[in-house]
């Protein structure tokens, strides 16, 4: 095997027109990234190894898995990259060509009149395509896209919810503080009559909030009674149970094709039948199912020193990317976008990092990143960077955020997270630093939950939340939504130099601590907000009871010990957990145009050097010099430095036109 060997170590190239019996070269390039992966094995080692890739689209049905024999070495990466100027698609989806017009198909019937003359038609078959997945199913989904754009399942109500009658179960559940009768068993009344059109379907799915606002999931229909108007659900039944009123919409019925962009696919007969987006034409657009229904596209496990830089990952029903072990993992500049459930995880390892990224377009959430040790608080050093993650949570609807983090010493900076039903990110251990990044547009339909959202552990210490800019996030239904939901016995976390613009919904000021203490509010300026801060105070009775309880005393002495030497060296205040339940520091903070500063429960509270005034219809911008800061107290915010800074998706972005991902053949 011959290589292209330079001062810069070894350079290869792939095309999708190449053959991986090639030897690699410009001119006969490999045609995959295993045959590069396999060739790079055969190399001496000890060369740093650059694999070019032209643009176009290299499918995938299986994934690419890299291990420890792929590494590269500090003085000796392997990077996988873009050539200069190109943009390479590694796709998991299929081309859906020969549309058809079903005039005349006895299941138009089913349809409104006004729409049976719009639908096209598609026999699988003809693409090759025979795993057609669950309407459901994590991971099994498939997904329509049309021009890169996602199409709906059809459903009903077209946006949003319809609300139930009484929960009809056999079981009633015990009450809760909301004093609403419910059932442990799936079964309620509908009440809007139009629904009685869905006895005849096949495979009723309905997504909901069942009992809390804060837990969605979908179930299967067993049987619908349209005399009785009477839904029965299949087990298993949700966790929580089914309460009056309960909020729901319907989806995978063949009934509801009635707006342009929904679709249908029947399972026995491998039908595919679609309304499509005004002004489209089926056979010039490019019309995307996806297929590729392992977990995740590329696989790295103990592997190190190697970069991935300018690739594209898109149209899986899983995740695009797992990373497990090993060290100096990058993705740099790379696009991941359109599948069912996640974008990135990484577990274990150290120094891995993502940075320059554009993620879009998950049914889950966007990365997932664990590492370090808390007992001994070793940092796992991970990062994101100059990353957007936008569009996530779109199937399921809570707890499925940008960036969910646990462990110990990652770094969250200049990104931007945005457009979510939920948090955009969720906090799970000790030395975070979050800092210089743009949160917007986020829980815009669950309850109880803020932009970043941390639970239930008071050994969680070391949280930096600094210079961060929180704008447009008032959803929330009963209790509200926050920018920042310190939750259940929360404490200790320092809130430093932020800028929060219209946040906070309900009982929820722009931060919410919900029974915890010793958390520091400083230097921040909130505009437009209901309350800049608010509490749910717990009492010390409370507060000691639940350091006494077993789930609790689990997470501080046996998950951690928070009398370890090494905690205590680090965080003194845990000398004191047990004394001054519900107190924090307010300190230093300008409120502009806000409802007040506080909402209730402020006398536990210290308060110091706070400023409220209205800001007589001034921009937040007007009051960021740090001319304008001084005269309040307080010191510098770097607005300049927020956001993403070294993204190169960010002008298409802006622009809201899409890479051409399926370019026309």
């Amino acid at each position: 095997m011959l290589f292209v060997s330079c001062d810069n170590g070894v350079q290869l190239y792939v095309s999708p027109d190449g053959n991986d019996a090639n030897v690699g070269t410009m001119d006969k390039p490999l045609q995959t990234l295993e045959g590069a992966r396999r060739v790079i094995r055969s190399v001496q080692q000890g060369k740093k190894v650059t694999v070019f890739f032209k643009s176009g689209i290299y499918p995938l049905e299986k994934a690419v898995k890299l291990t420890g024999e792929d590494s590269g070495s500090e003085q000796a990466p392997v990077v996988y990259k873009a050539l200069k100027g190109e943009t390479p698609v590694f796709a998991g989806g299929k081309s859906l060509k020969k549309w058809t017009k079903p005039i005349g198909a006895p299941e138009l019937d089913r349809l409104l009149p006004s729409v049976r003359n719009k639908i096209f038609m598609n026999d699988l078959s003809a693409a090759g395509i025979t795993d057609f997945g669950d309407p459901t199913n994590t991971g099994k989904r498939p997904e329509l896209y049309c021009n890169s754009q996602l199409q709906t399942l059809a459903r009903w109500p077209d946006t949003g919810f319809v609300h139930a009658g009484l929960a009809k179960g056999e079981t009633e559940l015990p009450k809760t503080y909301i004093n609403v009768h419910g059932t442990k068993e799936g079964v309620f009344e509908y009440i809007d009559t139009y629904q009685d059109r869905w006895a005849d379907e096949t495979d009723i799915r309905l997504g909901g909030y069942w009992y809390w606002d804060w837990s969605d999931q979908y179930q299967k229909v067993r049987h619908w009674d349209a005399d009785k108007r009477i839904v029965n659900l299949a087990f298993p039944y949700h966790g929580y149970g089914y309460r009056d009123s309960l909020r729901y919409f319907g989806l995978n019925l063949f009934c509801e094709i009635d707006r342009p962009g929904e679709w249908y696919l029947n399972r026995t007969t491998g039908k595919l039948f679609w309304y499509p987006p005004q002004g489209v034409d089926p056979e010039k657009a490019e019309i995307i199912l996806t297929c590729f229904s392992e977990p995740f596209m590329l696989e790295l496990k103990d592997c190190s020193f190697v970069t991935f830089e300018g690739l594209t990952f898109v149209e899986g029903r899983g995740s695009a990317v797992n990373i497990e072990g090993g060290t100096h993992i990058l993705l740099k500049d790379c696009r991941i976008e359109r599948f069912g459930k996640d974008g990135v995880h990484i577990t274990g390892g150290t120094g891995h990092g993502v940075t320059g990224c554009y993620l879009s377009t998950f049914g889950h959430g966007g990365l997932k990143i664990a590492g370090g040790n808390r007992k001994t608080l070793t940092p796992c050093d991970h990062f994101v960077e100059h990353t957007v993650v936008e569009h996530f949570s779109l199937f399921q609807r809570t707890y499925e955020p940008a960036l969910h983090l646990a462990g110990c010493g990652l770094r969250i900076a200049n990104n931007r997270f945005s457009h979510s039903s939920s948090s955009a990110m969720r906090l799970e251990g000790n030395d975070f630093v979050i800092e210089y990044n743009e949160i917007s547009r986020v829980v815009n339909e669950s309850d109880d939950q803020g932009g970043i959202d941390i639970w239930n552990n008071p050994s969680y210490r070391g949280i930096v939340i600094r210079y961060n800019r929180w704008s447009d996030i008032s959803g929330g239904t009963r209790h509200g939504a926050a920018a920042i939901r310190f939750d259940d016995m929360i404490s200790g976390m320092w809130v430093y130099g932020n800028i929060f613009e219209r946040c906070g919904a309900g009982h929820f000021g722009s931060v919410q601590i919900h029974g915890g203490k010793d958390n520091r509010i400083e230097n921040n300026i909130f505009y437009d907000c209901p309350f800049a801060v608010s509490f749910s105070l717990w009492g010390e009775k409370r507060w000691l009871e639940a350091l006494e309880s077993e789930v609790i005393r689990k997470k501080i002495y046996t998950d951690v010990d928070i009398n370890s030497e090494v905690f205590l060296k680090k965080y003194p205040q845990l000398r004191e957990l047990r004394q001054n339940a519900d107190v924090n520091i307010i300190t230093d903070n300008l409120m502009l145009s806000c409802k007040q500063m506080l909402g209730s429960a402020n006398k536990s509270q210290i308060l110091r050097n706070n400023t409220a005034l209205d800001a007589m219809g001034k921009s937040v911008e007007a009051f960021c010099t740090n001319v304008e800061l001084a005269k309040f107290g307080l010191q510098p915010i770097p607005v300049e430095k927020i956001g993403p800074k070294e993204n190169k998706w960010i002008n298409d972005i802006m622009k809201r036109a899409c890479t051409l991902i399926h370019p026309s053949k």
